[in-house]
């Protein structure tokens, strides 16, 4: 689903070491890049200030482009991706120099491998992007040919993935590759149509789209904060008429019409795919692009500086809110875990005694994941040591190693162990067993014998 990210990370893991630091640095990265990259692009395109700022402040200061430094979870390349492609397409209507049409079509297969949820948008975005470039005379029939190779030399192995998982259903090897037969389809799981859903369960789906766009909630707070998400409502309306505007110009730019274009190429995910903030990710350049144009065309300069000033505000406002109550919430969240846990982990990790980690909620099975970043273990290691619980699309593990992982202790304990506990869960166990705090955090709880 997202393979790219993890390829890019495990350089810096190999040098720096695992941890949250080392793993988030190249996300953080490649997005301060990409906005460095476009610059130069607008600089080249000689842009004029109003129009250069504006378009940057929307995208720079955007809450949804800032949390996703906060995706390494999800390990989602494709909004800096996006924005690489977005410069690079500015380059070539520029300069029309063949090399940037085929980086563009270099960075948008790249981008397939960022999040399977893309790949509607992506199909839709390379054809129309081919289309509006042959319609304009700004490719010939060799540079498309190039293009295609391009493309079809980086996707060869998704399309295998998709034969394997949606046709013949069948693992494959080829050129020394493994095409997985996956236990489950991630992604047909979020598609609303199929399994008796048609237009009705389409026209429900675009409802809840645009309701997540304006309340900027999905349900998941790690995603957007509500009431900002990953545009805020104001951005919303002013991408609106940003798009309008530049759609009813008398003389619309090679670049407006390819931006036009990945605005709207956008159409078949928010149909389509159920609708959350990193669902909607693609939406975020493009829709950024057209509120700083919107702004950018006031008639006045005193009301460009009001827009700027809005952004501004907007930006501060979302930051307060981050760091302040809005953490709180997300640290405390069941299913959220605080730098706190990783502290007891490795404390426990040293001590060398079974580690027994019972965290009050039902999805405990889901955090042997914490477990494992903080303490890694050989693939190998962990088949043979892991004890599993259902299949399918997630596997919980509950226990492998020294490591015991539940909702609640277990009424039995051994004489020796470390229990981190996290506040909330019962330790009336453990204090029958002669077990003493040793560390009281603000979510977890260390204990020893």
């Amino acid at each position: 689903m997202n393979l790219l990210y993890p390829l890019l990370a495990s350089p810096f893991v190999k040098f720096f070491g695992l941890s949250i630091t080392v793993y988030r640095f190249p996300m953080v990265l490649l997005g301060v890049l990409s906005l460095l990259y476009l610059t130069a692009a607008m600089l080249k395109a000689r842009w004029k200030d109003w129009r250069l700022v504006l378009v940057l402040a929307a995208l720079a200061l955007s809450p949804g482009m800032l949390n996703t430094s906060r995706w390494a979870v999800e390990s989602n390349l494709f909004p800096a991706l996006l924005t690489m492609v977005m410069a690079t397409l500015l380059w070539w209507v520029t300069t029309k120099r063949a090399r940037y049409f085929y980086l563009t079509n270099l960075l948008l297969v790249l981008g397939a491998y960022t999040y399977a949820n893309n790949w509607l948008f992506l199909a839709t975005f390379i054809l129309s992007f081919w289309l509006i470039a042959w319609r304009r005379h700004l490719i010939g029939v060799r540079q498309l040919g190039v293009g295609c190779l391009i493309d079809l030399a980086l996707a060869w192995p998704l399309a295998l993935f998709l034969w394997v998982n949606y046709v013949s259903h069948r693992q494959l090897h080829v050129l020394g590759l493994t095409i997985t037969r996956l236990a489950a389809s991630r992604g047909a799981s979020q598609l609303v149509v199929g399994h008796g859903q048609g237009l009705g369960a389409v026209i429900k789906n675009l409802g809840q789209t645009v309701a997540v766009l304006f309340t900027g909630y999905d349900g998941y707070l790690k995603n957007g904060l509500p009431g900002f998400g990953i545009l805020t409502p104001v951005m919303v309306v002013l991408a609106i008429v940003g798009a309008l505007l530049v759609f009813k110009a008398k003389q619309r730019t090679d670049f407006d019409a390819l931006m036009l274009m990945m605005l709207g190429a956008n159409l078949p995910t928010v149909l389509l795919i159920s609708p959350n903030n990193t669902h909607l990710n693609a939406l975020t350049v493009p829709a950024l692009y057209f509120a700083g144009m919107a702004l950018a065309k006031l008639p006045r300069v005193n009301w460009r500086v009001a827009g700027l000033v809005v952004i501004v505000v907007l930006f501060g406002t979302y930051a307060y809110t981050y760091l302040g109550p809005a953490h709180t919430a997300l640290a405390a969240g069941q299913n959220e875990t605080p730098l706190e846990l990783q502290t007891m982990l490795t404390k426990a990790d040293d001590n060398g005694a079974p580690i027994y980690l019972a965290t009050n909620h039902q999805q405990a099975g889901g955090m042997y994941t914490v477990a494992l970043f903080n303490h890694p273990v050989k693939p190998a290691n962990f088949k043979q040591e892991a004890v599993k619980s259902g299949g399918g699309e997630f596997i919980h593990y509950y226990r492998y190693g020294r490591y015991h992982i539940s909702a609640q202790l277990p009424k039995s304990l051994p004489t020796h162990a470390v229990l981190i506990v996290r506040r909330g869960a019962s330790l009336q166990s453990a204090k029958q067993a002669g077990y003493h705090l040793v560390k009281a955090g603000c979510y977890y709880q260390y204990l020893e014998r």
